[in-house]
């Protein structure tokens, strides 16, 4: 943002004091534009409204430099009216929008610490003011900004009577000023060292200074300048020369009228009543207090003006406000109606696709529990009916001699066992001598070409499974035996049993043609792996056609 100064003087008692209103490019906001119009035109009323309007405006874009840089104008503005501590307060909230580390923004900065300094030191707190002033030099961005704060710095001290302060500063600033190139900052500075260097010694010669600054000044035509002149000069004389020092009040007097600069017309106007005849001492002591009566109504309607101004534009912002955040609650009322609706359709619809999917689902599962039933039953018919008779057949097939009696018991065995099918009696539990089981069960599948071998079928092993197992593996063992006879052309079987680290482990293997027909492997031996697995057990088939089948199958133990 290109920056560009136009300096708006004030004399604050003795002392010419600069302030800087900051008048940047025009901008998209018509109503920060229109207040560098009225500001232009020395309308400071419209111009501190329409600051205030753009201000609140930037405030909805987020632009705070702008924003702060409005605040600093308004401050300035009514420190001409003299709304003191309404320009402090204005003064200092405007800091925070300020970023101190962006280099474009230090003139404004600069102006900001500077009207700080001027309006505190017109409260009377001059230490705090000499503190603004410090902080406005280290934004200066010329000699000419540096010099006008150090002369404000040494005023505070003349106020506070540290004299040699105020000297010292006066002092150095004279040292950096061109007297030709800033002719009026020169008189300004000869002028204030001067004077100050006479109230602190009042035997000191300080006429021809003065005179010197007064006449740079005349030349320059700065009426501000002659005014601190004449009233520098008028003090300077009062104990020296009365008609001198009356000349001067009445320079003084003429030229602040001219400036329009009601507090040094009321100085003025204090030095005609105390140097005057009594006649018009008197004259002069009732425009003093017309005027003061005047000034201070003027200051207190600016004061009540600024403050109204910034109550109303606080209330409309606040109505503004109130109405977006009622607008946004409708609609948020609207958004949560339109949600609620948009929920129980979609919960509609879920639970119409819920239900035709449980619907399905609940046909899948009651057609799977059909085939699952069916499955059961059929199983149960294939492992207890069919392989019971399959066994008695066998038997019957390898014995010499038939025992008609012990076969019709065998066949009343299968005909109980099928007939408990009904009642979801599987196999019913495994014989209390297992291992006579086992013996019986390969003993029934012997013959002269099938030779059958069993190791390790003792009852100490078989003490240590649990009966379910038993069972399963009583039905397991009749299965591999039928498969084998039906299918392996093997003339011996091999059957062995172990317990190895907490794992039954059953090797059942035989010299037969193996499973080189791989659908009969699937249909024949289903059953074997359904019951090994269900009892969480591993199957391994190491099958190399034409030099037998090798089994190795192994079931965990749950009490070791």
């Amino acid at each position: 943002m290109k920056l560009k100064f136009y300096l708006l003087i004030i004399l604050f008692s003795l002392v010419s004091c600069k302030k800087q209103i900051i008048e940047p490019a025009k901008s998209e906001n018509k109503f920060y534009d229109k207040a560098y119009d009225f500001l232009s035109t020395s309308e400071k009323d419209s111009a501190f409204i329409y600051f205030n309007v753009a201000k609140n405006a930037f405030t909805q874009t987020g632009d705070s430099a702008r924003i702060g840089n409005s605040m600093v104008n308004m401050a300035i503005i009514q420190a001409e009216k003299g709304d003191y501590y309404g320009s402090q307060e204005m003064s200092l909230s405007a800091i925070k929008y300020l970023n101190k580390k962006e280099e474009k923004l230090h003139p404004i900065l600069y102006s900001n610490y500077n009207n700080l300094g001027i309006v505190t030191k017109n409260l009377g707190d001059y230490n705090k003011a000499i503190s603004f002033f410090d902080q406005a030099i280290a934004f200066a961005t010329s000699q000419s900004e540096i010099n006008t704060c150090l002369n404000n710095k040494a005023n505070c001290f003349k106020y506070l009577k540290n004299y040699d302060a105020s000297i010292n500063i006066l002092e150095d600033i004279f040292k950096n000023i061109d007297p030709v190139k800033d002719q009026k900052g020169f008189a300004r500075v000869v002028d204030n060292l001067a004077y100050i260097k006479f109230l602190q010694n009042p035997a000191y010669k300080a006429e021809m200074k003065m005179y010197g600054a007064l006449k740079i000044r005349k030349n320059e035509k700065d009426l501000w300048g002659q005014n601190a002149s004449q009233s520098h000069l008028s003090d300077y004389f009062a104990k020296k020369d009365v008609a001198k020092s009356l000349f001067h009040a009445h320079q003084m007097y003429e030229i602040s009228k001219k400036i329009e600069s009601p507090d040094d017309q009321l100085e003025a106007l204090q030095k005609l009543v105390d140097l005057e005849n009594p006649i018009n001492s008197k004259k002069y002591y009732k425009i003093y207090v017309n005027l003061e009566d005047s000034l201070t109504k003027i200051r207190n309607k600016a004061k009540n003006q600024f403050a109204l101004i910034r109550y109303e534009s606080e209330k409309n912002r606040m109505d503004f406000l109130k109405a977006e955040a009622q607008n946004i609650e409708n609609r948020y009322q609207i958004l949560q109606r339109n949600i609620a609706l948009g929920a129980a359709f979609l919960a509609l619809i879920f639970a119409v696709f819920w239900t035709q999917k449980r619907k399905e689902r609940l046909k899948q599962e009651k057609d799977f529990e059909v085939k699952s039933t069916a499955l059961k039953y059929s199983k149960k018919v294939h492992d207890v009916v069919s392989n019971g008779i399959y066994q008695v057949m066998s038997e019957i097939e390898n014995s010499a001699e038939i025992n008609k009696n012990r076969l019709l018991d065998k066949l009343e065995i299968v005909y109980e066992k099928s007939r408990d099918i009904s009642y979801e009696n599987l196999t019913g539990n495994a014989d209390a001598d297992f291992k006579l089981q086992v013996a019986t069960l390969t003993k029934s599948f012997s013959s002269d070409i099938l030779q059958t071998i069993i190791i390790g079928n003792d009852e100490v092993l078989w003490s240590k499974i649990q009966p379910t197992l038993k069972t399963e593996i009583a039905l397991i063992l009749q299965e591999l035996l039928i498969n084998t006879k039906k299918h392996s052309q093997a003339n011996k079987i091999i059957l062995k049993f172990e317990i190895v680290k907490n794992s039954l482990k059953m090797a059942y293997s035989d010299d037969g043609i193996g499973f080189g027909n791989t659908m009969e492997k699937k249909n024949g031996l289903q059953n074997v792996e359904t019951r090994i697995f269900s009892q969480k057990g591993n199957l391994t088939f190491d099958d190399t056609t034409g030099k037998g089948a090798h089994i190795l199958i192994s079931f965990p133990l749950k009490n070791g």
